[in-house]
């Protein structure tokens, strides 16, 4: 499967929260972190996932905050640690691709204005932030 989201990431289903509408699917990543994820109760019973299932986490790059810490009080469900790897500034945007403590590669496509004010280089250590609702599973 090709996916145009540049971030795919292997994962086991380890809890679900079925509701009417949406089910809360908590992840664990080949590489130890969590992650959560909002879909339709529908698309749930259609991939007939369950709990110990292997799926792919999939969430595109413009959908990756960045922050120079954790952040508290956040509605955001995932926030990943991590140390920038690569940056490439273009015109309008810069694509920042982060490494997790756990290995994770996760790219992030911010404005060029944000990556100035974060002071974006390699090296630097960051928080990869994505809501649960941007993060698709495929199976």
């Amino acid at each position: 499967m090709k996916v145009s989201a540049r971030n795919n990431i292997k994962a086991t289903v380890v809890s679900m929260a079925t509701g009417l509408v949406n089910e809360r699917i908590t992840l664990l990543t080949s590489r130890g972190a969590e992650l959560s994820s909002v879909i339709t109760t529908e698309s749930a019973k259609e991939l007939s996932l369950k709990e110990g299932d292997t799926a792919m986490a999939l969430f595109k790059a413009s959908h990756v905050m960045l922050a120079s810490t954790q952040v508290n009080g956040i509605s955001a469900r995932n926030q990943l640690k991590g140390m920038i790897e690569n940056v490439v500034k273009g015109i309008v945007n810069t694509e920042v691709t982060l490494v997790t403590g756990g290995g994770e590669h996760i790219v992030s496509i911010i404005t060029n204005e944000a990556a100035k004010e974060l002071g974006i280089i390699p090296g630097q250590n960051i928080v990869a932030i994505i809501k649960s609702n941007d993060i698709m599973i495929a199976k």
